[in-house]
């Protein structure tokens, strides 16, 4: 098989716990199969895979671009440079949830506050038992519209430092972290609580995601009541 160079930088690299990888690949092998591979081998990159460039030879590459053999194929985030960027996280994944990490990635020297809401995998429901849920996406769309969440957030509450709005999918369990709308600020009266209560709801609304609901008495998909339209795809004004 064609054998490539992987290079991570910053936070990638040490989460990789190093700089340079040999990696061998199939032929035809496309950038965003390789970052798949890279997911698959460390999990702890998930979250901080959300806004990652990457690069063949000197060229920035994209998603459905081919890898040829002999590759050198860097990987990293924006350059930091001048202001600052607001930290924000917007995933859609289906690896575990890591809380703790998640709203580490969204504080800075300034927090004094951070807000969110997990929801969990019920294990009964008005009497019935859950044996596990199952969460489908529309995943192009879905990862769209996880961050036009965040973006109506920012928008609404411009003193909200770091968001994070992050849906697992896959085969749940009961107890397990579904789903993380997290929002920090200098201060707990900034708006992290309105704006963490607007994320999940908001995210309710417009991303699709799906549920089946997997039980001793059968199995049924689960669906909301909020019908989206086009006013819906852009932040409010």
């Amino acid at each position: 098989m064609p054998e490539i160079t992987v290079t991570l930088f910053g936070g990638l690299r040490e989460i990789v716990a190093a700089q340079r990888l040999t990696l061998e690949v199939p032929e035809g092998t496309t950038v965003g199969q390789l970052k798949a591979m890279l997911l698959e081998r460390y999990p702890g990159l998930a979250p901080a895979f959300h806004n990652v460039v990457t690069s063949i030879g000197n060229r920035t590459a994209e998603d459905d671009e081919p890898i040829p053999d002999g590759a050198h194929v860097a990987l990293f985030h924006p350059i930091a440079g001048g202001a600052e960027a607001p930290p924000t996280i917007a995933l859609l994944t289906e690896e575990a949830l890591d809380l703790n990490a998640l709203i580490a990635q969204i504080t800075r020297p300034t927090t004094g506050a951070v807000v969110f809401f997990s929801g969990v995998v019920r294990g009964l429901t008005q009497g019935q038992e859950t044996a596990y849920l199952e969460y489908e996406a529309y995943r192009a769309m879905a990862e769209a519209k996880l961050r036009q969440v965040a973006a109506e957030i920012r928008e609404r509450w411009p003193k909200v430092e770091g968001i994070a709005v992050v849906q697992r999918i896959g085969r749940l369990a009961p107890g397990t972290p579904t789903v993380l709308v997290a929002c920090a600020a200098p201060h707990r009266n900034d708006g992290a609580f309105e704006a963490a209560r607007y994320g999940i709801n908001r995210l309710k609304e417009i991303v699709p995601v799906w549920k089946k609901e997997v039980g001793p008495q059968g199995q049924t998909w689960v669906h909301g009541h909020y019908h989206p339209t086009p006013k819906d795809d852009s932040p409010p004004r």
